[in-house]
């Protein structure tokens, strides 16, 4: 394969997905080609160093076997197998229902719930009841897809939430600087999910073990011969040794000198040897302790597709008992662990599923896929509540949504994208205008006990009519309503078969700059050098000279700059 080709196989601009690969058995990744995109993401620094962490827990977990509304009859009917209804759990679950008069028991733990009521009780870990979202698919491929991307259920988008909000932290002269080592994002895994795929680049690098990373360019076992082959195995490996951008700071970070064990990324806590969700939350804790600016990072817990033997009562065999002791386990002990290391104001969790379960018990004693389910959200910055009304389990009736739906499943309370709306907002100071254009422009103006950004995006507090927000302490957003001293508007016609028209506008004349480069960062043509009059100017690019491709405008007043992408068809 000659090389141009095996580039086309690559989605858009090399960075866009990144080459998997596994160095000396020790550490799996992703090596990421280096481009202006790429380029551009390293340098990119938020406007906050708040951290979030997201457990997707995979297979959609039973949220009426972990939120247990155990004094209901008709769930002690639906459940007689796997629930918590029976004889004598009443009392047993008594001592950790999480609020007085709510009859709501946490199952986290043995005993039942002591991690994670422990937490609740603190204020630190908030419970939001019956998220879920309008026509639920009930597919696990599907249903990922929809909570990954922030969609409709009957809309394909192809970028993920959280990637497109990475998106907007490129610095302003984006593409063209390269300062930062550290990436946006990381996931705990051997490859990134959709979640972290933005427009241009996935946001994020996996990693399953950073304390073991092994440099890309030791990856040269032997020299490849001098045939078709070997000149296409070379230059496969050039390219993994020069974009391993990662490599060195992962080396310092977790080096002989700074071993997780006994060095500066060192736990506060000990960690677990049998419990895997804890194993991946000790190394987020190494990073954070490590200086990594990350500010987002990622892990699956999978397991929770329980059909056959949930076993939610049982933790000695495998099921969401066992599944439920582990979560509560390596959550409490990071939180621990976080707060013992100094940066418990600046780190929140989140955890997600793609659906719940429904009511009734199967015939083999599990649950089957059904609709909403609780979302957990849990550090010192988070306002530590249960949100939402207690499960209704007597019937269907369209107009309260506090009832079952027509498929006897959990209704939805809450759509996903409103705590969604709630982290950005709060947690990363996103103004409405931003948050609508991630979440691909919700209102939620139908959906009942909310308020919408413009009051904080509130949530109802369980049996009261209080409304608070997620966050304590929420991050102030820059208002959507400020106008903004220069606007670089896009080019017309865009794509463009050779010429077209740059416009921007000015609040005062001044010194400005108009540059176009190409995708690998080099400059093309100069349209302004000088001074340019208040309110709207317009320029003429001509390129019928230049080979088809992306190229880029940017405009530079009073060094602040903003960049348009710009693409050439011929």
């Amino acid at each position: 394969m000659k090389r141009r080709d095996f580039l086309k196989t690559l989605p858009l601009g090399i960075a866009a997905t990144a080459i998997p690969f596994t160095v000396g058995g020790l550490f799996s990744g992703k090596a990421f080609g280096r481009s202006p995109a790429l380029d551009a993401l390293l340098n990119a620094q938020t406007d906050t160093n708040n951290i979030l962490v997201i457990i997707n827990l995979q297979g959609g977990n039973d949220g009426l076997n972990t939120v247990i509304p155990f004094n209901d009859p008709v769930y002690k009917s639906a459940r007689r197998t796997i629930g918590y209804g029976s004889s004598g759990d009443p009392a047993l679950l008594a001592p950790y229902t999480i609020r007085t008069g709510a009859e709501l028991a946490l199952a986290l733990n043995p005993p039942l719930g002591t991690d994670f009521l422990n937490m609740f009780k603190d204020g630190k870990l908030a419970i939001v009841q019956n998220v879920g979202y309008a026509d639920q698919t009930r597919s696990h491929f599907r249903g990922s897809d929809i909570w990954n991307t922030a969609s409709d259920s009957n809309i394909i988008v192809s970028t993920g939430w959280m990637g497109r909000y990475l998106e907007t932290q490129v610095p302003s002269d984006y593409p063209l600087t390269f300062n930062s080592p550290d990436p946006l994002a990381i996931a705990i895994d051997y490859s990134t999910t959709v979640i972290f795929q933005g427009a241009k680049a996935v946001m994020a690098s996996a990693v399953v073990d950073p304390s073991k990373y092994n440099a890309a360019v030791n990856y040269a076992d032997d020299t490849p011969q001098t045939t078709n082959a070997g000149t296409e195995l070379a230059f496969v490996r050039s390219i993994l040794a020069e974009s391993d951008i990662y490599g060195k700071r992962f080396t310092d970070i977790f080096g002989t000198s700074s071993n997780p064990v006994t060095g500066s990324t060192s736990n506060k806590v000990a960690y677990p040897t049998d419990n895997p969700l804890a194993a991946q939350l000790q190394k987020v804790a190494w990073c954070i302790n490590g200086g990594l600016k990350t500010r987002v990072y990622f892990i699956t817990m999978g397991g929770y597709d329980t059909h056959v033997n949930q076993n939610s009562r049982d933790t000695s065999q495998p099921g969401q008992g066992l599944l439920h002791q582990q979560l509560g386990q390596a959550i409490s002990l990071f939180q621990q662990d976080i707060e013992a290391m100094g940066f418990s104001d600046n780190v929140i969790g989140m955890t997600y599923s793609e659906f719940g379960r429904r009511l009734n018990e199967n015939g083999s004693n599990g649950t089957d896929h059904g609709a909403a389910a609780p979302m957990f959200l849990w550090g010192k910055p988070v306002n530590g509540e249960l949100y939402g009304h207690n499960p209704n389990l007597n019937g269907n009736d369209p107009n309260d949504p506090t009832t079952l739906d027509i498929y006897g499943d959990l209704s939805r309370q809450f759509d996903f994208r409103q705590v969604y709306g709630a982290i950005l907002t709060q947690w990363f100071g996103a103004n409405d205008s931003l948050r609508k254009a991630i979440l691909n422009s919700p209102d939620f103006t139908t959906i009942p006990d909310f308020k919408d950004a413009a009051n904080g995006f509130q949530f109802p507090v369980n049996g009261s009519s209080k409304m608070q927000n997620l966050i304590t302490n929420p991050v102030d957003s820059v208002s959507s309503s400020q106008p903004a001293s220069f606007t670089l508007y896009q080019n017309q016609p865009n794509p463009f078969t050779g010429i077209t028209t740059v416009s921007f506008a000015l609040s005062e004349s001044g010194r400005t700059i108009l540059e176009v480069f190409d995708s690998r960062g080099s400059l093309v043509a100069t349209l302004l050098d000088g001074f340019a009059g208040r309110g709207q100017n317009q320029f003429v690019f001509d390129g019928r000279k230049l080979a088809s491709g992306t190229y880029y405008v940017r405009l530079e007043v009073s060094g602040k700059t903003q960049t348009r992408q710009m693409m050439l068809v011929k």
